[in-house]
């Protein structure tokens, strides 16, 4: 079962910084995740909620501003990725909040060279942005966020994987995703009894702040069941 590194190493380190995601790829993470959002000056930034801890909008902060709290570019992380990972790229597009963000974030991948579009997975809860990436990008592969799952829209998208909580996964979803060729992936666990359950259930994938939570030194790094 895949371990995807979610917002990096985050369990031993500021989530969604270069520091988290570099710690995760030294421990041989082979997937990460992210969320993108934009800043006020249009700089896509890697940051999960849409409201800093002081209470100001990412929307409305210029990344000069957004840069005093380690927060990250999509680019300064595309730089950094090894030819072995892929990113689970989550646009955090409520409401459409960020009008275009789809075609930019498309752009921003287009001009890369150290990682091809075969590692790339854009996600999101926000089902018309991933409508506007299926119809601008016909072969990337997407991933639906689900609070109530249904598989008629990820089928409608084309999806490879439905992306679920752990606390909403059941074995019946899982089992009508694989029937219809589509993996599961699961977050966020960070348990060992959990993972354990979720791999006999065949779950294709599990989220994790710990991107080593199964390996034999899992708690000589700090890890907790």
């Amino acid at each position: 079962m895949l371990i995807i590194a979610h917002r990096g190493a985050s369990a031993y380190a500021q989530e969604n910084t270069l520091k988290a995601f570099d710690l995760a790829f030294k421990l041989g993470a082979t997937w990460l995740e992210t969320d993108v959002q934009r800043s006020s000056d249009g700089a896509l930034v890697l940051y999960h909620d849409y409201n800093l801890k002081n209470g100001k909008k990412i929307k409305d902060c210029t990344f000069d501003y957004l840069k005093k709290f380690n927060i990250p570019t999509l680019s300064d992380l595309l730089k950094i990725t090894p030819k072995n990972c892929t990113l689970n790229l989550e646009i955090k597009n409520d409401d459409n909040i960020y009008p275009g963000i789809e075609k930019q974030i498309l752009a921003e991948l287009n001009i890369v060279k150290n990682i091809s579009q075969n590692q790339i997975l854009i996600s999101s809860f926000a089902v018309e942005s991933l409508q506007k990436i299926r119809a601008l990008n016909k072969n990337i592969s997407i991933g639906v966020l689900t609070r109530n799952f249904e598989v008629k829209t990820p089928l409608s998208l084309k999806a490879k994987s439905v992306n679920i909580s752990v606390k909403r996964v059941t074995k019946k979803i899982i089992e009508t995703c694989h029937k219809n060729n589509l993996k599961v992936l699961v977050y966020t666990v960070n348990d060992l009894q959990t993972y354990h359950k979720l791999q006999a259930w065949k779950v294709d994938g599990i989220f994790s702040d710990n991107p080593v939570l199964n390996c034999s030194h899992f708690f000589a790094l700090g890890g907790t069941n």
